[in-house]
């Protein structure tokens, strides 16, 4: 009785091949070296597969993969920002103590897996280049977030629950841990490449809508303060809150912590909100094109 199986290597790190192993009865040596070198050749294509899994960003297990990852890492920030709440700070303890020990040891198995599968490149088969993947920035990145997490359980371990100074922390190692599903830092690449090619047209806006900014804060300031000091009674009492208020109108915030009293101060300030609007909104029409055109330039090679 013979029991065969299939592996399909995929596209994105081998060429396309079978590998089909028959698992029998044999009474001799050379029939032994026979099965065991098929099954580490089988092995070898499921360790392909696992690296293929975790390091790439190509394939449709892949995107489903990275998706519950990147849903469990939300989650778990989520949670730990709401656990801030003094309502629900003694509420949501428990539960984020064992959510965060379950994640963590689920990160450690991933981590675990990610240094075995790299055994199926040559560059990291040896146990030197074993330490070749582990000294990756992203690697790196990954032990120093294990670690952080591993801590801060660990002051808990005895109650089950965080003491009140980590569940204070406990936010920055979650946004830390967020950081990590881009693994391949594709998207600072993307935003790297973009600010190279278009740098001037960049550099352009942002001086002239910095030149903007400072003018129109010098206008509101003459235009609300008086010229002695000591009769100041409005709410412009520096240059600074000149520059604060022109920051906020501009980007068409608008606390309203600070308003202009005088005609010629809401002229000012309309001019600075058009201009604001017109100009502080190009830079992220440049950036915006340019992501558009490579997502439609790429889309098709995703799957």
């Amino acid at each position: 009785m013979s029991i065969r199986r299939k592996t399909i290597f995929s596209a994105a790190t081998r060429p396309s091949a079978v590998s089909v192993y028959s698992a029998t009865l044999y009474s001799n040596d050379e029939d032994d070296r026979h099965l065991l070198s098929r099954y580490y050749s089988a092995l070898y294509i499921h360790k392909a597969d696992v690296y293929h899994v975790l390091e790439r960003q190509q394939g449709r297990r892949t995107l489903i993969y990275h998706l519950f990852v990147f849903s469990l890492t939300l989650i778990s920030l989520v949670f730990g920002s709401i656990s801030t709440i003094d309502a629900w700070r003694l509420r949501l303890n428990k539960p984020l103590y064992y959510g965060e020990l379950g994640l963590c040891i689920f990160f450690t198995y991933e981590f675990l897996l990610r240094i075995w599968s790299a055994g199926c490149l040559a560059k990291y088969r040896t146990w030197v280049g074993r330490l070749m993947f582990i000294t990756r920035s992203v690697i790196v990145l990954d032990i120093l977030t294990l670690l952080g997490f591993a801590l801060s359980i660990a002051t808990g371990i005895t109650t089950g629950e965080f003491p009140e100074i980590i569940l204070r922390f406990l936010p920055l190692l979650q946004m830390i841990r967020f950081l990590r599903v881009d693994r391949q830092l594709t998207s600072w690449r993307i935003l790297k490449g973009i600010i190279i090619k278009h740098h001037q047209e960049l550099t352009v806006t942002i001086v002239i809508g910095f030149m903007f900014l400072i003018t129109g804060a010098y206008l509101v300031f003459i235009a609300e303060t008086p010229i002695d000091p000591n009769l100041n009674t409005g709410s412009f009492k520096s240059m600074a809150d000149s520059i604060w208020f022109s920051i906020i109108t501009m980007t068409t915030i608008g606390f309203g912590d600070i308003s202009p009293k005088t005609f010629i101060g809401k002229i000012v300030t309309t001019t600075i909100c058009y201009l604001g609007v017109a100009f502080w909104c190009l830079p992220v029409g440049i950036i915006g094109s340019v992501i558009d055109s490579l997502f439609f330039s790429s889309f098709y090679h995703v799957f």
